[in-house]
This record gives C-alpha cells, sequence and structure tokens, in this order.
C-alpha cells in the first residue's frame, strides 16, 4: 500500500490545518498518510519516504517559519541524496508582500538540488484573497498531487467530490449577485457535486442537456415531500406533473401558442410599444425593464386571455413574492408573505373568471370555461392555469428585455447591429438569454437510480441544475462569460427557457416579444444610456430587475 508522508511547517498553525485537510483528502482516496512537523523529521530518513507533501508557510518578507527554518538549516549541513523521493508542494503566503510564497520555492529548490523530484506544479494560497486554505489545499491535493503521486489503480475512486456549502453559498448575497467564480471553481473539480446527504449539484452542460429532460427525473419530489404554499398552489398545473398528465394539460392550451398565432399576438406588443414610444420625449428617464419590459408583454398575454390589462405593478410583484418560497432556504416571514400575494393572485383572477361568465370573450380564458363546463377539465384547473399565464406572462421576457437593454447600453455596437443586421437579431436575443436566465436553477428528482457523469445518484435524491453555469460551461462555450452573438444557434442552445417536456411553454411568444420590442426601440433610436447602474432583487432561485433608468436618445 503507498504510504505519503505529509510534511508542514508553519509560524502561526495554518500549515498544520492545511496539512490535516491535505491528509483528509488522500485517506478518502484510500493513501496511507503520516502526517509530520518539519522538526519532528530526521533529514537522514528523508529519501527513504520515496513520497511526499511539503507544506510550508513564509514568515514576513520571505523568510522560513519557524518550524521550516532548522528542517532547511539541517539538510545544507547534511546534504542527503534525495533522488529517491518524489514530492509534491504547497505554500501559504501573502501576495501584499513583494517575496510573496517564497518559503516553499526556496525549500522546493533545495530537495531538488539535492536530487528529489518535484512533482506537479506548486500550490498556492494568498491570504490576501480571504478564501479557506485549507479548501484550496484540498482541492489541489484532490486535483493535482494525488493523481501524479499516487496511479489510479491504487486510489479508491471518488465518485463525486463532497464539498460544503461554502462552495455554493445559496444565500450568500455576493453569491446570488454573481455566482460564477464559485461555479468556475467547482467546475475545475468535475461536473458534478455531492453538498449533502441526499443533494447532488450538476454543472455540465453535456450532463444536464441528457439528464434535465430524462423519463426518470421528476418535477415531483417524492411523496409531495418539501412541497411549498407555492407549488400546491398550483398542484393543476404543469408546474406540478409529469407525463401523461403534464402531456394532456399542456394540450389543452399549447395550440394557442402556435407560430401563426404568436405573430398575431405580438402585434398586441407592437400596439403597447406604438404608444409608449410615441409619448416618449428623447433624453426622458424611462424604465428600460417595466416600461419597456413587463408592461407590454403583460398587456400582449392579458390579450391572449382575454383579460383586461389590470394594475400591472402590484400583479408583477406579487408573483415575485409568491415565488420567494421557493429559495433553497427562505427567510424568516417569507412563507407568510408568499402565501399574502397567493391570495391576492387567485383573488384577482377569479374576479376576472367571473366577469368572463357575465362578459364572454373569444380568448384562452374563455375557451377553458367552456372547455370546464364540457366536462373536460375543473373549475379549479381553469383557476390555476389563468393564475399561472397571467402573472407569469410577463417577468420572464420583461427581465431579458431589460438585460437587452443593459447590453446596448454597454455595447453600443450590438445595439447597432440588431437595427442593422435583421439576420443577427435572433443570436443576439439568444445570447442576452444564454448569459441571464430569469429563473436560476432547475430541479430534478431521479424516480431510480441513475449515474451522471461517473457518480451515482440514488432515487428521490434532489439534484439541482444551475442554469448559469450550464449556460457558460467553457467545454461549450469560448469564453463563456463574454457576449458574443456570434455564437453559432447550432452550437448556442442553452437552459435558459427550460428543456425537453418542462420547457417554458411560452418562450417562442417571448422571443416574438423580445424581437419586436428591440426592433421597434433600435428603429428609432441609436443610443441607450444608463442614468445609475441597474438595481436587481433576487434569491438563489430567481432574479428581476428592481430599477432599470436609462435614456434613449
Amino acid at each position: 500500500m503507498t504510504l505519503i508522508h505529509v510534511w508542514y511547517g508553519t509560524e502561526s498553525g495554518n500549515a498544520e490545518m492545511v496539512g490535516d485537510e491535505i491528509v483528509a483528502t488522500l485517506e478518502e482516496a484510500g493513501i496511507d498518510t503520516k502526517l509530520s512537523e518539519l522538526t519532528d523529521v530526521d533529514v537522514d530518513d528523508v529519501d527513504e519516504a520515496h513520497l511526499a507533501v511539503l507544506i510550508t508557510s513564509t514568515y514576513g518578507e520571505g523568510g522560513l517559519p519557524a518550524t521550516t527554518e532548522p528542517f532547511y538549516d539541517a539538510l545544507l549541513a547534511r546534504r542527503p541524496d534525495l533522488s529517491s523521493l518524489r514530492f509534491a508542494a504547497f505554500g501559504l503566503g501573502d501576495s501584499s508582500y513583494e517575496n510573496y510564497n517564497n518559503a516553499i520555492k526556496t525549500m522546493s529548490a533545495l530537495l531538488v538540488e539535492l536530487g528529489a523530484t518535484q512533482i506537479g506544479s506548486t500550490g498556492r494560497h494568498d491570504a490576501t484573497t480571504g478564501l479557506d486554505p485549507a479548501q484550496i489545499a484540498a482541492e489541489w491535493a484532490r486535483n493535482d498531487a494525488l493523481p501524479l503521486l499516487v496511479p489510479a489503480e491504487e486510489r479508491t475512486p471518488d465518485p463525486c467530490p463532497s464539498l460544503d456549502n461554502d462552495l455554493f453559498p445559496w444565500n450568500d448575497s455576493e453569491f446570488q449577485a454573481n455566482p460564477h467564480p464559485w461555479y468556475d471553481r467547482a467546475r475545475e473539480l468535475g461536473p458534478v457535486h455531492q453538498t449533502d446527504a441526499s443533494t447532488f449539484v450538476i454543472l455540465g452542460y453535456d450532463e444536464a442537456m441528457k439528464f434535465v429532460k430524462a423519463p426518470n427525473m421528476s418535477i415531483l419530489e417524492p411523496n409531495g415531500e418539501g412541497q411549498t404554499p407555492f407549488g400546491a398552489a398550483f398542484n393543476n398545473t404543469v408546474l406540478t406533473m409529469d407525463p401523461p398528465d403534464h402531456t394532456t394539460a399542456r394540450r389543452v392550451f399549447s395550440r394557442w401558442f402556435t407560430p401563426k398565432l404568436i405573430k398575431q399576438w405580438v402585434e398586441a406588443t407592437r400596439e403597447s410599444m406604438t404608444g409608449i414610444l410615441a409619448t416618449y420625449e428623447p433624453g426622458q428617464v424611462i424604465d428600460a425593464h417595466y416600461d419597456l419590459g413587463v408592461v407590454p408583454t403583460h398587456t400582449t398575454m392579458a390579450q391572449i386571455l382575454g383579460f383586461p390589462d389590470g394594475e400591472v405593478e402590484p400583479l408583477f410583484w406579487a408573483l415575485w413574492n409568491a415565488m420567494l418560497i421557493q429559495a433553497t432556504d427562505p427567510a424568516p416571514g417569507t412563507e407568510a408573505k408568499s402565501v399574502e400575494s397567493l391570495n391576492y393572485m387567485f383573488g384577482v383572477t377569479e374576479k376576472l373568471l367571473k366577469d368572463k361568465e357575465l362578459n364572454p370573450g373569444t380568448g384562452l380564458a374563455d375557451e377553458l370555461i367552456a372547455a370546464s363546463k364540457r366536462g373536460e377539465i375543473t373549475e379549479r384547473q381553469v383557476l390555476e392555469n389563468m393564475v399561472l399565464f397571467y402573472m407569469s406572462g410577463a417577468p420572464n421576457p420583461a427581465y431579458l428585455v431589460g438585460a437587452g437593454f443593459e447590453i446596448f447600453a454597454e455595447r453600443p455596437d450590438v445595439f447597432r447591429d440588431y437595427r442593422d443586421k435583421p439576420e443577427a437579431r435572433e443570436r443576439i436575443v439568444n445570447e442576452i438569454a444564454r448569459l441571464n436566465p430569469v429563473e436560476l436553477l432547475l430541479t430534478r428528482f431521479p424516480t431510480e437510480d441513475i449515474e451522471i457523469a461517473g457518480t451515482v445518484i440514488p432515487a428521490g435524491s434532489t439534484v439541482k441544475f444551475p442554469i448559469g453555469a450550464v449556460n457558460r460551461d467553457p467545454a461549450v462555450f469560448d469564453h463563456p462569460h463574454e457576449f458574443d452573438y456570434e455564437r453559432p444557434m447550432e452550437t448556442s442552445r442553452n437552459l435558459t427557457f427550460g428543456l425537453g417536456t418542462h420547457s417554458c411553454a411560452g418562450q417562442f411568444i417571448a422571443r416574438a416579444e423580445i424581437d419586436v420590442i428591440f426592433t421597434m426601440t433600435a428603429e428609432r433610436f441609436s443610443t441607450v444610456t444608463l442614468t445609475q447602474p441597474p438595481i436587481r432583487v433576487m434569491t438563489d432561485r430567481l432574479v428581476a430587475y428592481d430599477k432599470m433608468p436609462v435614456t434613449l436618445s
């Protein structure tokens, strides 16, 4: 059995902590280890170790720490033949000093001078980053040192890196504002990560594209456990159904969103935008998300249903508040806020449906009421579906409208291309969607044991697919964090509108609405200017603009 010696030299104790973490990482792989402080290592026995990990901090302006210096001096004095030693090196330092991480460089150079062979690149921790040195060291040991120190056949396979929530701090405001540095770090370890006994996070594009739509991946938690008030309110909609029930329920309204009818519906978007732009004075501050996104898209959905527009802003924020309960760890008081908002949404819609009974029309609401009278669907199904459509017709497309105008302000060339290159418009909208998903996590529950990227995931587990991570997988998208609409559509498919059976039913009308809004604006104006940074509100599950003030000129 392979034995790896882990030697550390320290001034304050950090190197010992790192040594403990590296030992734990190696032992998880079935490797025997021996942890020793350098003051306890006899230099005459070093060559007999054969395999070692050397850890040292740097003291002050590049000096050796208290327990490293005697070992270094003994090596210089004895100069043993270390030709049988292979070692990996990890250093701790502070880049605010000129000789950052100098001690590990000094120690490694001496070992090599005495005949030892350093394998792999030196791992380093920089105290100025604020990152946990033990976690950085564990990642380095797992991915850099271990594969070079020990052949794969001698290691116990690690089916899935087990990470604590420091890597996925779902409730952290910095993480919510920009989770991509966390995702990028985790991706370096692999596409699949287990965060607790029954939760797995999938970051890889290929894995997501295969398993999000797999028939053995349900959207329903086993035995209905953990259902939130929001989920319970929509038990008779596609949000909480798997096939074949999902297929039957979706068929009721899918014919209302054919390509031919979408062309008809977006005339409502065009009419709304005509009115908005007709009253706009160049240089006037306008909210690109609300005025140019929420209002025209909500108006469009209201016309499809045969409902009046109603009070648009309260309806928009009612849905937002109702969905807050869907967060991984909702804040105290969230459930009460969600229930209050759901009651408001259902109350408004119930009144509209009663008005429909007295004043029928030709909208989707009228068709569902008629289907209910024929016994094809229940009154509860009508109500839940109408709440869902009426409230959700604006948030997704409106967020992408806001994100698009933010990009147009930052990249005037893209706004110009939207006007001058009609053939590029679909790709521009697609790239906006790739970088700016509205719903940030897709969650599935396997109905049987499955294997994803070599990791066996038991039936009933929670499997999370962070859409932002999948949409920015560098294995698929070159320079994934950059806006590049030149990416071919056929290689730029993303998860923003979902995938497979549970993909967004309104995605095609959303794309059409967005195109109308951008085209009408680009044809009239040449410049979008942010008057102040946009304000977003977000959880780990969803995001919206609160304020998006711009001027058009």
